[in-house]
């Protein structure tokens, strides 16, 4: 069982990445009591990081503005992209691993802000430069 803790100083709560599968579709949304700031876990049965999060950031509202449903996603596309993906969600929010195993389980926190973050870059990689803001804000 792998446990991690919320980095945000003022929660610091405890997510057992264990109450987590795979990634069903439509996702699984985490229980609401868990923490505030939990976006996605990943590793194990769970999938790769990229998925997992494009998931768990369905209905966020960068999403919503591009029209940008992760159930319509080629998965070719996700491959293309990856390591962007990769990067800009570890850049964007706040990556933990559990310290007691050795597994390659993760979780990805952030607060409102990050996570819409997140969202924007991923939307900029999948689909690409927001036309609305003159094609890209980079």
């Amino acid at each position: 069982m792998a446990t991690v803790r919320c980095p945000m100083p003022e929660c610091r709560r405890r997510v057992d990445l264990a109450d987590y599968d795979a990634i069903p579709i439509p996702p699984q949304q985490p229980p609401a009591e868990i923490c505030l700031h939990f976006i996605a876990a990943w590793g194990g049965r769970r999938g790769p990081l990229a998925e997992s999060v494009l998931h768990a950031l369905t209905g966020n509202r960068e999403f919503l503005h591009r029209n940008l449903r992760p159930t319509n996603v080629d998965p070719h596309r996700i491959d293309e992209v990856r390591d962007e993906l990769d990067r800009v969600a570890r850049e964007g929010a706040h990556e933990v691993r559990p310290v007691d195993d050795g597994s390659d389980e993760a979780a990805l926190f952030g607060d409102r802000h990050e996570a819409n973050q997140v969202a924007r870059e991923f939307a900029h990689y999948i689909i690409g430069p927001d036309p609305v803001l003159g094609g890209g804000y980079r």
